[in-house]
């Protein structure tokens, strides 16, 4: 059937993004990001925020500077972090978080579960009749 080989909209979209963005498959190749990082960032911020430009850029800058010009640039880019984390919350998608929330929420509750199933007793039968509060003894 053609629609499993069908890829979602948003995979082909982010594939066309990452021929756009050569150097961030430079990136992935270099093992500073994974695709599966790159996707999530993208699918967050979209693909017209200035960090997909701007991470190439940066790296020639910082070989070129001196370092009174790198100090300055640092308290700089403080802001500026800032200020693209306040732009990313403002444009994040509260569903598609809440979506992914309820996701881990549901991995954390099944881990907890293995673990307290390796916890349990390897013998429950006997203990419960030895801890049970109205179990006489004869002697």
């Amino acid at each position: 059937m053609d629609s499993k080989k069908e890829l979602h909209p948003s995979v082909k979209e982010f594939k066309q993004f990452m021929r756009e963005h050569p150097h961030l498959l430079k990136e992935v190749k270099e093992e500073k990001k994974t695709l599966q990082e790159l996707f999530e960032e993208w699918s967050i911020v979209g693909s017209d925020h200035e960090q997909w430009n701007a991470s190439s850029t940066v790296e020639k800058n910082n070989v070129e500077e001196k370092p009174e010009e790198q100090t300055e640039k640092s308290s700089k880019s403080a802001s500026d972090t800032l200020g693209q984390i306040m732009g990313l919350v403002k444009r994040m998608n509260v569903d598609d978080l809440q979506q992914h929330l309820t996701q881990f929420s549901a991995v954390l509750a099944n881990v907890q579960n293995v673990i307290q199933s390796f916890q349990k007793p390897s013998n429950p039968s006997n203990q419960s009749q030895q801890d049970h509060p109205f179990s006489f003894r004869r002697d």
